[in-house]
């Protein structure tokens, strides 16, 4: 029996250093933001700025709804904001990645699609959140590429 011995591509770890929301993070852009409940530690909605600042991506009226879940579930949120720390450029893909591989593996209950499948644009990404962040698994990782093990069969 042979197996298939492939080397993996150097990568660079991603840091998230998450911390409230305040008027100097709030004008971010290239960053990403989720509500967390005020009692607790559930992460509800995850989200991300690409181009536009974290304070009007929260003002846009596509964004009303979650100001109106909270309260029509009677629950305070607390925002957390993080900016991209990594010596490999930060661009829309990477961004992107990020948001979907976290809204993926926590499954925030207020994230709608995304939450079924992970598919990104990088074959290997390594993503650690520091700071604020509420959720107690902290790495999280995502490796596009063969099979562990392979099998086949006859008939």
């Amino acid at each position: 029996m042979s197996s298939l011995n492939y080397r993996r591509e150097p990568t660079d770890e991603i840091e998230l250093h998450w911390r409230l929301a305040d008027k100097l993070t709030l004008r971010a852009t290239h960053a990403l933001y989720l509500f967390r409940k005020l009692r607790g530690r559930e992460i509800l909605y995850i989200g991300k700025a690409e181009r536009q600042t974290i304070g009007s991506r929260w003002s846009c009226q596509s964004k009303k709804w979650l100001e109106r879940l909270a309260k029509r579930e009677g629950i305070g949120t607390k925002p957390l904001i993080t900016g991209f720390h990594a010596t490999r450029r930060i661009t829309p893909h990477l961004i992107d990645d990020v948001e979907r591989l976290l809204i993926f593996l926590i499954g925030p209950r207020w994230n709608g699609p995304g939450k079924e499948t992970c598919r990104l644009y990088h074959r290997h990404l390594v993503v650690s959140c520091s700071g604020e962040w509420p959720h107690p698994r902290t790495t999280f990782e995502y490796l596009d590429d063969f099979p562990s093990s392979l099998s086949y069969s006859s008939e």
